[in-house]
């Protein structure tokens, strides 16, 4: 099977992968102590069970025995200790240490048994002990890592190359053997070669990177089928807080107002996701459906942009000018140019900057921008807002890029995640998503839907709630020998 992702893995080590493509390799090289079901519950992986001591300080996990690592080695306490304290004490700089603030350290128990020990109760725990920061072997250095990822997944890598990963089926999986023999994710990074990939069956697979104007053919083509369901993929403009103009809360405010966010779904995105006022879907629990809608008001936004200082000259010139830095993904550059043209409308000049996908992550990653435009992916549990937008989280601590800082914003933040259920904690997200309605640190736009593309006789394929690939574990071709058969 071949799967197409929009740009090659950066690095394929857990503790330092953060973009996407590196993410879809490893989430089927390595496993985290849980992992989620397709409807997002939490559930075992490599700990069988476990449990929650001492007030909510102590998670105690007991793994499964006989788990075994790609190159033999047996899994045991030990790389589970060293996964997530080389993150605790720096032994490497891993930017997802920040996602782990709360933890102290992680103790042997005994071979099979391992402690968390938390700081304070942390009621998102369980979220960054899934594949996000999958075991790894005790001892294991980034730079081999990414040279040869070594996991407990059910594929293993056998060959890497700039442009694509192949992983075959692990013969010694605790879960059992895939029934995909052999899958390759290659790097297409242009949504129309992808979809022509698709059509001539050089590609088998694409989750959430085709061009909409496409997808009425593919429903209509009874050689292939489309899983579509509600994601959890938050798109937005990201602003650069420490920037003399964006600075300025009204000016954020108006570049609001000035999108029509509707119009950019509908007619770019085919109505394939939901505006949305919050980085949680609609119908979340941690949602605040009580946030003001930010209406499509140019009138407004003009006269917030004369109120912040810069009146609308006489002439051609625009009152200021922005630049905007995407992707040089074709339906992303069509987005940039729309939204260029509807802050034209209010006075303001957009430069569109595009970028391969690595020069373009780094740029945003360094804090090398004033506007762009990205996808959250897994904007599943609240807790995504303490990675994000936290003060204490401003790279490489974290995800911060656009430096925002707000006091009571981090206190709610924090104290949210001290709770463990669902209802403790959604008073503090209200508030907080209240605070960033009001100061604007991300302009939202939409909620993308989870949409797969695929063979019509793939079987097994599900979604789920940010298009992670853990199915593909369980996928067939149709007319493939069960287990059973190929073994006779």
């Amino acid at each position: 099977m071949v799967v197409a992702l929009r740009s090659a893995p950066i690095h394929l080590d857990p503790r330092m992968a953060t973009d996407q493509s590196s993410s879809a390799v490893l989430q089927l090289v390595v496993s985290g102590l849980v992992t989620k079901s397709p409807n997002g519950d939490f559930i075992p992986d490599l700990a069988e069970s476990w449990e929650i001591l001492d007030g909510n300080r102590r998670y105690r996990f007991h793994l499964r025995p006989d788990v075994s690592f790609h190159d033999g080695r047996t899994l045991s306490s030990k790389d589970v200790v060293w996964t997530f304290q080389s993150i605790l004490d720096e032994s490497i700089l891993s930017p997802k240490r920040g996602a782990l603030s709360q933890l102290a350290r992680v103790e042997a128990v005994d071979d099979l048994t391992v402690d968390f020990v938390l700081n304070e109760p942390y009621g998102a725990m369980l979220g960054n002990l899934t594949p996000f920061v999958g075991i790894i072997p005790d001892g294991a250095q980034p730079e081999e890592l990414n040279r040869d990822p070594v996991g407990t997944g059910p594929f293993r890598v056998v060959e890497r190359r700039p442009d694509q990963v192949v992983v075959e089926a692990f013969e010694g999986h605790w879960n059992g053997r895939p029934r995909l023999d052999r899958v390759i994710l290659r790097d297409v990074p242009d949504s129309t070669v992808r979809a022509l990939e698709l059509q001539k069956g050089s590609v088998h697979l694409v989750v959430n990177e085709l061009s909409p104007d496409v997808m009425a053919d593919f429903r209509a083509d009874p050689r292939f089928k489309v899983v579509q369901d509600p994601g959890t993929n938050y798109a937005y403009l990201g602003v650069h807080m420490e920037d003399p103009i964006l600075s300025n809360e009204s000016v954020r405010r108006a570049i609001a107002h000035a999108l029509n966010r509707e119009q950019i779904l509908s007619s770019i995105w085919r109505g394939l996701g939901v505006v949305s006022e919050s980085m949680m879907r609609p119908g979340h629990w941690a949602y605040n459906e009580n946030l003001t809608p930010i209406a499509f008001d140019p009138a407004l936004a003009r006269a917030l942009l004369d109120q912040a200082g810069f009146p609308d000259p006489d002439g051609p010139e625009p009152r200021f000018k922005l630049t905007y830095k995407t992707s040089t993904d074709a339906t992303y550059l069509l987005q940039a140019q729309i939204v260029q043209a509807m802050l034209a409308e209010v006075g303001i000049e957009l430069e569109i900057r595009s970028y391969e996908w690595a020069t373009f992550y780094n740029d945003i990653k360094q804090g090398n921008f004033q506007l762009f435009s990205m996808v959250w992916t897994g904007a599943v549990d609240p807790d995504i807002y303490s990675l994000t937008l936290h003060s204490q989280r401003i790279p490489p601590a974290g995800a911060n890029r656009g430096r925002y800082r707000n006091a009571e914003f981090d206190r709610l933040i924090d104290e949210g995640a001290r709770h463990a259920l669902p209802e403790e904690r959604r008073p503090f997200y209200l508030r907080a998503q209240e605070i960033l309605a009001e100061e604007l640190p991300y302009i939202t736009l939409y909620i993308k839907a989870n949409v797969a593309v695929m063979p019509a006789d793939l079987e097994g394929y599900e979604n789920y709630p940010s298009g992670q690939l853990f199915s593909l574990a369980r996928a067939w071709w149709r007319d493939q020998p069960s287990p059973s058969e190929r073994s006779e």
